[in-house]
């Protein structure tokens, strides 16, 4: 009989409880939903789905060193033992940083990282050993908004809320489509029938997107389809008409909170009335969802994506955080909450730091990990001789952030690239070092990504390895440990006895919940909740300001430009030119960012090509009929792809999927054949390109040419 063991998935949020089935000779045979999970929900088909991943004959196995010059675009590959690999590595660290300084090091962090329990936390304290300043991450492209808002608004980037699903009685929800990403920044059990189960019980759900949603239906919600990149106005219309119907609390408010003034300064410019014409939304609908929200007992205000890579994505998540206060739903049930997790007492921003580089100064905060520099100028950093050499810890800069054809010249004249990941990716045939590491299947894990105070259904998880990794794979963990020592800094390798898998400081910290691994082990689904906080603990645990209130106002967004910024921007939005096309990023459950590529099952038909989806009424004024060949460009790059007819799209936008454009990623045999379109290389870069004080990269409503033309790709052809 095959033996099964529990394990959770490491995808996205959730973490879902997967059963993995061994053969008699210990490999993994299936994964499966774990049905009885005491935690609820079912994992959905991309957890499965990882097991293709896991057995790709694809993934790279050995240590590789490139022999041929970056220039050439297809690597040249020999394989090393890890020590050659890891000693070489280090002696050209050293060198580099002995001529040059701590800062012509650079490191980027992949997405992988942040649901890897013990090799992010070990990558972030080395990497601050070193003295570098020069982090990057994927996360400003996706979240870091919220984060540089936190610390304005409350003093610790922990500040970050969930909504309370269960009990409100109104979500309005903007920039995310949760039946397909499983939400964002938060964890909750995933269940395809919440929102219709919400709908049911008489809560009201809306939709702000500039799509139908598929979570928008008549059974969950309408969709007020918001013209992309304004939601900044629209959420100000909001808090400006509920504080015109006198709804402010301003009991929570007069203990709560300070520069409430400032607040009402700043949406007082924007009125429903100016806002309609910029935003697409009519006045009257704003001043509708503002007495409704208002209103209701118990109404919670969430994004996600959409919002963050608006451009405005700081203020955009401190108006959110705003309209859940001044509506008295911050820290109550039904509103907005902050569940407990391994850290009950969220850490004060010590400092925030700004980094002097020969292109500009560039702002981060401490403590590290979350906050990183905009990786839209890592082209102009390595240009102009800032940084000379970049470890890559599970990502794929080359897809994953924009201007591809800029970073790829400028990888061209690094001293030094490496990757570590479990794939061959564009950026790994790139690297003079393609170093193998392991699937969460073969490694030991909790939930990182969510059990810090950002589910909705609070609980700590724990996951042996389900096998043994096999070949030359080494954890990202270990790798981490390894370098470290080759570089002289302090390693948890060090250990006596040696800490074999990275788990002997977090047991320190599940003490501190007074759990053990152990007790993980043997509980149910490997699962235990954590007790239930008062939802007004929110206000003790994440307010941090050394005068203990919520910033309604804060300096930095004076200071940063960011109020400035967002006039000018509704001014020129005021004054477009007729016929202007905007670009959004959509997602599909057949890819999570670029980590599903070579799973064959996901990429059949269209979704290998990442089409551009256009609604009716542009395509007949663009002469476009469905499937035809396109050209997209911008200012800073072109793709071509095809064009599929889509009328859940308002006028004037069109949407394309992440995550694609594998034509150079050689080793990826089933991403190879439909390599599909970098939406990645439209965005603008470069200095000036980026949200202030944030760093997040411009993602959404980004202004594109579309023009049909015959097929000149191979790929494109078929």
């Amino acid at each position: 009989m095959a033996q099964e063991k529990t394990t959770f998935c490491r995808i996205c949020e959730p973490g879902c409880s997967l059963v993995a089935a061994l053969d008699d000779n210990g490999r993994v045979q299936s994964l499966r939903p774990n049905l009885d999970d005491p935690i609820g929900g079912v994992a959905c088909h991309k957890g499965p789905s990882y097991l293709a991943v896991h057995n790709d004959p694809d993934r790279l196995n050995w240590p590789r060193r490139r022999k041929n010059p970056r220039s050439e675009p297809r690597g040249q590959f020999v394989d090393v033992e890890w020590e050659d690999a890891i000693e070489e590595i280090a002696a050209r660290i050293k060198s580099l940083i002995a001529e040059h300084g701590p800062n012509s090091v650079a490191f980027f962090t992949g997405n992988p990282f942040a649901f890897n329990s013990t090799a992010f936390p070990l990558a972030q304290a080395v990497i601050g050993a070193l003295g570098t300043k020069m982090r990057f991450s994927v996360n400003t492209q996706d979240a870091v908004n919220r984060i540089a808002a936190a610390e304005a608004v409350f003093g610790t980037q922990g500040a970050q809320f969930v909504p309370d699903l269960e009990a409100t009685n109104y979500l309005l929800c903007v920039g995310s489509n949760p039946m397909v990403s499983r939400w964002t920044m938060m964890a909750t059990p995933n269940n395809p029938d919440l929102l219709k189960s919400m709908a049911k019980r008489g809560a009201k759900i809306v939709f702000v997107n500039p799509r139908v949603i598929e979570s928008s239906s008549e059974l969950t919600g309408e969709t007020l389809q918001i013209k992309p990149g304004t939601d900044v106005y629209f959420l100000a219309a909001l808090l400006e008409a509920i504080h015109q119907l006198g709804r402010f609390d301003h009991d929570v408010l007069e203990r709560r909170a300070i520069h409430v003034d400032g607040l009402i300064d700043f949406v007082s410019k924007y009125p429903a009335e100016a806002v309609a014409e910029v935003t697409g939304i009519p006045a009257e609908t704003i001043r509708l969802v503002a007495d409704e929200f208002s209103n209701a007992s118990g109404a919670v205000a969430y994004s996600a994506t959409g919002l963050n890579q608006s451009g405005h994505g700081v203020l955009g998540a401190w108006l959110i955080d705003m309209l859940n206060l001044v509506t008295g739903n911050l820290g109550r049930p039904g509103g907005s909450l902050k569940p407990a997790g391994l850290a009950f007492d969220l850490p004060a921003i010590v400092r925030r730091e700004v980094v002097h580089t020969s292109i500009g100064d560039f702002n981060l905060s401490d403590p590290i990990g979350y906050t990183n520099l905009p990786s839209v100028v890592l082209p102009d950093l390595i240009e102009a001789g800032d940084i000379r050499a970049l470890i890559n810890l599970g990502g794929n800069p080359l897809l994953s952030i924009g201007g591809e054809a800029r970073l790829r010249a400028a990888f061209e004249k690094l001293d030094l690239l490496v990757s570590i990941d479990i794939y061959p990716s564009a950026t790994a045939e790139m690297s003079d070092f393609a170093l193998p590491g392991v699937d969460w299947l073969e490694r030991p894990d909790f939930n990182y990504a969510g059990a810090f105070g950002m589910q909705t259904h609070p609980h700590l998880r724990y996951a042996d390895p389900v096998v043994s990794p096999t070949a030359g794979r080494r954890s990202d963990w270990w790798f981490m440990g390894r370098l470290a020592q080759a570089l002289g800094i302090s390693s948890p390798l060090d250990a006596v006895p040696e800490d074999k898998d990275g788990f002997s400081a977090l047991e320190a910290l599940f003490a501190t919940q007074d759990l053990t691994i152990d007790m993980l082990r043997a509980a149910p689904g490997n699962a235990i909740r954590f007790p239930d906080v008062p939802p007004e603990s929110l206000f003790e645990r994440c307010v941090k300001h050394p005068h203990g209130r919520i910033d309604c106002c804060p300096a930095e967004f004076v200071t940063s430009g960011l109020f400035q910024r967002c006039d000018e921007q509704f001014a020129e939005r005021l004054n477009e030119p007729e016929g202007l096309m905007r670009l959004i990023s959509r997602r599909t459950p057949h890819m999570h960012n670029g980590s599903l590529s070579n799973v064959e099952i996901l990429r059949s038909g269209r979704q290998g090509l990442a089409p551009l989806l256009v609604c009716g009424a542009d395509a007949q004024r663009l002469g476009l009929a469905d499937g035809d060949p396109v050209r997209v460009s911008t200012d800073s790059g072109e793709i071509e792809t095809r064009a599929f007819i889509d009328d859940t799209l308002r006028p004037g936008v069109v949407a394309m999927t992440h995550g694609f454009g594998h034509r150079h990623a050689y080793g990826l045999s089933v991403a190879q054949r439909s390599p599909g379109a970098n939406f990645n290389a439209l965005p603008p870069t470069g200095p000036g390109t980026f949200e202030p004080l944030s760093n997040m990269s411009l993602l959404s409503g980004v202004k594109v040419h579309v023009e049909r033309m015959p097929p000149t790709l191979e790929w494109l052809a078929q």
